[in-house]
């Protein structure tokens, strides 16, 4: 016998339930967001299967009539399983950008690995004409058990929207485990009102609480997303800041060192040209000469750097190699390059790239002057993470324990220490060296 508020209530849910789908989908084409999309789809099917599952609610159509029917043993169960298959990909999407636990992406790739196995045994099933109710309690236990996991994984984070993801999975899982048992009961037998007729009741009951946590917390979840990017924007300003800084002392300290020698030699010169002394005139004058160049290569290498349209890896291997080139050609050495054309797209911030670059071209300089190497390679591999600039010799090499760090070395580790990279160094006596740079990448 059917009970009216329970028929009110149904009418009521699938309502609401049809219209969240259509705000969410709404919600996707302006966020372009796939977790919203999933979740549209999830209430989409749950709202298919609702109304399949109460004809005589919806349709005036007798339960008996549809349940009986070819139709209805060949639609329902692949709705069951869609349904949930959006929902783990849902619940995936999420939380995917927030508890980064090696657990729960284990659990959810098992987890719909074996949703194609659930498509397979229905078919199986169905061929065999065999009773396929199994499957309803398997999908929806495989749907329960991520769940689980990530309202566990959620809590002990202590996001800032865990209560109310927590109270919105707890809502499904408490629906889907009560639905579950009644419809049990009613298979062996057990008569009563939830059994027999309403055993989807506590099942959309738990849907409609996990929608309107669902709500809340993705609102609050972008609230704080934007409190987020509003910090790393307020660190990236710090960051140029503090570069600007930075620069501006280097531009002082180095260039301004280097004008006062050069205007120092350049009156030298005028007074050993007074007195006669050509030769010496002469060494000074290839002294401003040098000062000056390195100074416009210096010069060069910061405007090079701060430069945003060399934000890319591709940009600054291209001028590592140039300078590669440039300093193999002169001393006949063989140069090798290996990078992956895929890191082309990868990109570095500002004082990264600036030493990065510094860091290499040191490397490469100190191997071609004092390595007598025949060969110099350069590599670039990324590894979980992180970007891995190797610059290796066949040279001379050296007892990295005991050698003094000269040369640049000790530069080396002050500019991997400035961008908090990692410095290895491996050398051996004829045997070359190895300078490497370990850098995380985001």
């Amino acid at each position: 016998m059917q009970n009216k508020a329970i028929e009110i209530f149904y009418l009521f849910f699938q309502g609401i339930l049809t219209f969240q789908v259509l705000i969410f989908f709404v919600l996707y084409i302006m966020t372009n967001r796939k977790d919203l999309l999933y979740y549209s789809l999830f209430l989409l099917f749950a709202a298919t299967y609702f109304f399949i599952n109460a004809p005589n609610t919806f349709f005036g159509i007798p339960e008996d009539v549809v349940w009986n029917s070819a139709w209805y043993s060949y639609i329902n169960t692949p709705v069951i399983i869609i349904e949930n298959l959006f929902y783990l990909l849902f619940l995936k999407t999420f939380f995917d950008d927030t508890t980064k636990d090696n657990l729960v992406s284990r659990v959810f790739r098992y987890t719909l690995l074996l949703i194609p196995f659930l498509f397979l045994l229905f078919i199986l099933l169905t061929v065999l004409q065999i009773n396929k109710q199994m499957i309803f309690y398997t999908v929806k236990l495989i749907a329960v058990i991520p769940a689980i996991v990530v309202a566990f994984v959620v809590l002990k984070k202590k996001l800032a929207y865990a209560t109310l993801v927590v109270n919105g999975l707890l809502c499904t899982i408490a629906g889907t485990f009560i639905t579950v048992c009644m419809i049990a009961l009613g298979n062996y037998g057990v008569h009563h009102l939830f059994t027999d007729m309403y055993p989807l009741f506590f099942i959309r009951a738990g849907l409609l609480g996990d929608m309107i946590f669902y709500l809340v917390a993705i609102l609050k979840k972008w609230h704080f997303q934007e409190k987020q990017l509003a910090i790393e924007k307020l660190q990236s300003q710090l960051a140029i800041e503090q570069i600007r800084n930075k620069i501006s002392g280097e531009l002082h300290d180095d260039f301004g060192s280097t004008l006062s020698g050069i205007s120092m030699y350049s009156y030298m010169i005028g007074e050993l040209i007074q007195t006669g002394k050509y030769e010496q005139a002469k060494q000074s004058a290839g002294v401003i000469q040098k000062s000056a160049n390195d100074m416009a290569h210096n010069l060069g290498d910061l405007v090079w750097a701060i430069n945003p349209n060399h934000d890319s890896l591709q940009k600054l291997v291209q001028r590592l190699e140039e300078y590669a080139q440039d300093m193999a050609a002169a001393k006949n050495v063989q140069l090798y390059l290996n990078i992956p054309a895929h890191l082309n797209a990868y990109t570095l911030p500002v004082e990264s790239r600036r030493n990065v670059y510094l860091f290499c071209k040191e490397a490469i300089n100190n191997a071609i002057k004092y390595s007598n190497c025949t060969l110099l390679q350069l590599n670039v591999i990324e590894n979980n993470g992180t970007l891995n600039f190797t610059v290796s010799d066949n040279g001379k090499g050296f007892n990295s324990a005991t050698v003094k760090h000269g040369n640049g070395l000790e530069n080396m580790q002050k500019r991997a220490e400035e961008i908090g990279a990692a410095f290895l160094l491996q050398s051996e006596k004829k045997t070359g060296s190895v300078l490497s740079l370990q850098i995380k990448i985001t």
